[in-house]
């Protein structure tokens, strides 16, 4: 650059210099208002209780019980009795899963014993060896009725079936003779 007798001049040499173009900056994942996260150089041998979510990326024995949402990532190797709202398997469990509200197994999810919940969603990839049980979610004062498996308006469904047109089956070559003996009967 030169030397400028005035501020006109000095506009329009800068008018002619092509400016660089301000940077933008990589967008970021917003952090998590509220939550833990136990890093992958951690390792406990115990109980952990948590009030708000929580990520795991270590490797734990024993109990969790987490309020809010619990993550166990895919570099996670837990060995223990899990309960939390939302549980979200990612890495590898060795323990029962109960989530009151749900639990999901992702892709990379290795879990070995039972999930209990009321809803379950087991994403294409992920292996699981154990039971389910499922509850169903609260409707106010019917639930009393489903759960005892009876509606109030429900009949037994055998009673609006016509049976007068059915052969007996039978069970054995004996049985078959006796049957056929009975029809030539009728």
């Amino acid at each position: 650059m030169g030397w400028f007798d005035n501020e006109q001049d000095r506009q329009q040499s800068n008018a002619m210099v092509p400016q660089p173009e301000p940077r933008r900056r990589a967008a970021k994942a917003a952090p998590p208002e509220s939550g833990s996260t136990m890093g992958r150089q951690i390792q406990v041998d115990g109980t952990i209780v948590c009030e708000e979510d929580l990520t795991i990326l270590g490797r734990v024995d024993g109990n969790i019980h987490a309020q809010g949402t619990l993550v166990i990532a895919k570099e996670a190797d837990v060995h223990a009795k899990i309960d939390g709202q939302r549980v979200l398997v990612h890495g590898k469990v060795d323990g029962d899963v109960h989530g009151s509200e749900r639990v999901v197994l992702g892709q990379t999810a290795r879990l070995m014993g039972n999930i209990e919940a009321k809803t379950l969603e087991i994403i294409e990839g992920a292996y699981f060896n154990g039971n389910v049980e499922m509850h169903l979610p609260k409707f106010g004062s019917s639930q009393e009725n489903v759960s005892s498996g009876q509606d109030e308006t429900d009949e037994s469904p055998t009673e609006d079936v016509e049976t007068s047109g059915l052969k007996p089956v039978a069970d054995s070559p004996a049985d078959e003779a006796s049957a056929t003996q009975e029809q030539a009967a009728s």
